[in-house]
C-alpha cells in the first residue's frame, strides 16, 4: 500500500469536539498568552468588567437605594469566513502520516486501525490550520494580497492606534541591539510608561509581556550576564521561561514571517492583560462549515480542506503598552550630486508604523546644505528630489506614528 484513499469528513458536533476544540482550549492555547474564544455568539463581543468603586450603600429609613448597572467595556470581534486547503503528493503524504503512527512503540504498519489512520490525518491537518491561524492573529492584514490575508492581526489595529492620546497605544521605539542590556530596558521601559490602569491591573496576575524572538533572547544574554550562582547554572541546564517583575516573558514566535512581511517591524514588546487581547473561532453559527479530506486519483494527490470563522482585536488601549524596533531602510542616493539630485528610500520593514520620511543634504562637516524636503510614497518608496550647495550626504528623517523621528545618514 503506498497511498491512502479513504475520505474522512468532520461536521456538527465532531467539528468541535475532535477536530477544532482540542487545539483552542487546554496548554497549547494557555501558550499564546491571550483570550481564545471558541463558538461564542455570533457576532462575538470581547467584554472586560471594569473594576468599581466603591458599591457599599448607608441604611436609611427609607431602606436601601436601588444600585446601578456594572460598568463594563465591550468591542465586537469581526469574522472573516477563511478556507484552509492543502494538497499532497500521495506518496508524501503517505509518508508523513505513517510516520507519525509508527514512531508509537505500540503500534506498528501491519496492525493499524481506521482510528489510528484518523486520528495521524487529523493531527497532521489540526496542527497545519492552528499555525496559520496563529500566525494571522498576529501579523494578518486583508489589504494585503497573499500570506496571512484573511483576517487583521494585532498589530495592524495596534499600530493604526498608536499615538499620546486618551483613546490611543502608548508606545516607544526599540534602542539599537547592539546596546548594552538593550533587551532589559525595553522591558522596562514598558513597565514604566504603562497607563496607570494597566499598572493596577498587575495583582490579578494576567499580565503578559509579548515578544519577538530577539528581545527574549537579548533578555536572556542579560540575565546570564548576572553574576550569581543561580544564573551560572541556568546559563548551562536551560530556562522553562523568563519573567521580568513576576511578569511572564512570552516568545511570539514569529521571526520567519516578519522577515516576509513589510509592514511591521522586525522586531515588537508589548505589555498587556490577556484578557484585553482575544481570538475568537466559530464553527456553528454559517453554513458550509466542514473538515474534509479525501483522495483525487485523477491528480494522484491527498488534499485536506477546512471551512471556518476566525477573528481577532484587542479591547482597550489603556491595557496595552507597545514598542517596536526601527524602520530597514533602502537609499538609493545615485542621482544626487553636489548641487542635490532625485533619491529614493525603500522601507523594507515597519510601513505601517511611519508616517512620513524626509530628506535633506549634508554637506562636508555634517551640516545642513539645504532644506528638508518631504519625499512622496508610493508602495513602500519615497522618492523626491533634494536642492542645496556642497552636498557630501543625505540624511533621511523617518518620522513614526507616535512622534519620534528616527534619522539615517546615506
Amino acid at each position: 500500500m503506498s497511498r491512502i484513499e479513504q475520505a474522512k469528513s468532520y461536521a456538527g458536533q465532531e467539528l468541535e469536539t475532535i477536530f477544532f476544540r482540542p487545539m483552542l482550549s487546554g496548554p497549547d492555547a494557555e501558550k499564546l498568552g491571550i483570550r481564545v474564544m471558541y463558538n461564542m455568539p455570533v457576532p462575538t463581543v470581547l467584554h472586560f468588567w471594569k473594576r468599581e468603586g466603591d458599591i457599599l450603600q448607608k441604611y436609611t429609613a427609607a431602606g436601601w437605594n436601588g444600585g446601578k448597572p456594572a460598568s463594563k467595556f465591550q468591542k465586537t470581534i469581526r469574522l472573516a469566513k477563511v478556507k484552509a486547503e492543502a494538497g499532497y503528493s500521495a506518496e508524501d503524504y503517505f509518508n508523513m502520516v505513517y510516520e507519525l503512527i509508527t514512531n508509537r512503540s505500540e503500534v506498528n504498519l501491519d496492525d493499524l486501525s481506521g482510528t489510528e489512520l484518523e486520528a495521524a490525518e487529523t493531527k497532521l491537518f489540526r496542527e497545519a490550520i492552528a499555525e496559520s491561524i496563529r500566525a494571522t492573529m498576529w501579523l494578518g492584514d486583508t489589504q494585503r494580497d497573499g500570506e496571512l490575508d484573511t483576517f487583521d492581526g494585532f498589530l495592524k489595529q495596534i499600530a493604526a492606534d498608536l499615538g499620546d492620546g486618551e483613546e490611543a497605544v502608548p508606545g516607544f521605539r526599540m534602542p539599537e541591539s547592539e546596546n548594552s542590556g538593550w533587551a532589559e530596558l525595553v522591558l522596562r521601559q514598558l513597565w514604566n510608561d504603562a497607563p496607570r490602569a494597566l499598572r493596577a491591573v498587575r495583582p490579578e496576575g494576567n499580565l503578559v509581556f509579548l515578544v519577538t524572538s530577539d528581545v527574549y533572547a537579548g533578555y536572556e544574554e542579560a540575565l546570564d550576564d548576572m553574576p550569581l550562582e543561580s544564573a551560572f547554572l541556568a546559563r548551562q541546564q536551560g530556562r522553562e521561561g523568563l519573567m521580568f517583575r513576576g511578569i511572564p516573558v512570552v516568545d511570539v514566535q514569529l521571526s520567519g514571517y516578519l522577515e516576509r512581511q513589510k509592514e511591521m517591524s522586525r522586531s515588537f514588546a508589548l505589555l498587556t492583560d490577556r484578557r484585553n487581547l482575544a481570538l475568537a473561532v466559530n464553527t456553528s453559527d454559517f453554513p458550509g462549515t466542514e473538515v474534509r479530506m479525501w483522495y483525487n486519483p485523477d491528480l494522484m494527490e491527498n488534499r485536506q480542506r477546512a471551512v471556518f470563522m476566525a477573528g481577532c482585536d484587542y479591547l482597550l488601549p489603556e491595557l496595552v503598552a507597545f514598542a517596536f524596533g526601527s524602520a530597514e531602510l533602502a537609499c538609493d542616493t545615485k542621482g544626487v550630486t553636489a548641487t542635490g539630485g532625485e533619491l529614493s528610500v525603500e522601507l523594507l520593514s515597519g510601513r505601517s508604523l511611519v508616517a512620513g520620511v524626509k530628506a535633506a543634504g549634508l554637506d562636508a562637516e555634517g551640516n545642513p546644505a539645504g532644506e528638508p524636503v518631504a519625499l512622496t510614497e508610493s508602495d513602500g518608496i519615497y522618492t523626491g528630489t533634494v536642492a542645496g550647495e556642497g552636498i557630501v550626504r543625505v540624511q533621511v528623517s523617518v518620522e513614526y506614528v507616535n512622534g519620534e523621528v528616527q534619522k539615517v545618514t546615506a
